[in-house]
Order: structure tokens, then sequence, then C-alpha cells
């Protein structure tokens, strides 16, 4: 068995929550009134976006969130925090607690998802 410090893992990374990319086959959409834009990563404090999204996002402060698995969409409120070339971060503002939880339990499902691949594959190779 590989055991696997999580210090090695997280580096100087000092981020408060951890972040992946939604699934390609699942991905998660932010509805806006000007469109659909997919993230291209979330975590539990917020996630990040193309950069065409920005001058929706600035526009606007509510969007709905589609979280795979989910029937109904979640209301967020959202605030630019990064602007980078091809890409933004924003952040999530006033979530309440359920909210937020359904945010972490698929960041955590994710998570679990990628670890499982990572170790087949590592399996396969040795």
């Amino acid at each position: 068995m590989i055991k696997v410090d999580l210090k090695e893992l997280v580096g100087n990374d000092r981020r408060q929550f951890f972040r992946v990319a939604p699934s390609v086959e699942e991905p998660i959409l932010l509805k806006t009134k000007a469109g659909f834009f997919p993230l291209i990563e979330i975590s539990g404090g917020g996630c990040r976006l193309p950069i065409a999204a920005h001058p929706v996002i600035l526009k606007t402060s509510e969007q709905l969130l589609s979280l795979p698995g989910r029937s109904k969409d979640i209301g967020v409120c959202l605030r630019p925090v990064v602007l980078e070339e091809k890409s933004f971060g924003v952040e999530f503002v006033d979530l309440d607690d359920e909210m937020r939880d359904m945010i972490f339990g698929y960041v955590r499902t994710r998570e679990l998802e990628l670890v499982r691949r990572f170790r087949a594959r590592a399996v396969m190779a040795s």
C-alpha cells in the first residue's frame, strides 16, 4: 500500500478550501441572464470561470449554479477576486451553511473520484 503524506501534496498552497476541476462528463454551469458559463474549478469558497463571464459577473450580483446530481440549482452571489489572462476567480458571498455543504459535498466526492483514478493507474503501471 502506498502511503502519501498530505503535506507533500499541498506544497506551499495556502488556500483555505481545496479545489477541483468539474468532471467533463458532468460539468458545473453558472447560469446567468446572459447565458451559461462552465466552471473551470470549484471549491467551498469560490470558483474559477472563463474570462468571457467577467463582464456578466460585474453587472449581475446573483447567479445560479447547477451541480451534477441535483435537480434544483443553487442561487449564489459572486464577487470577483482575481483576474487572469484566460480565466478569473470569484468568491462565494453570503452562502448559507446548507448551500456551502452541498458544494463541499461535491468537491469531496470529486476529490475521492480523482484519488481512486490515480490509484488505479498507479496499480496498473506497477
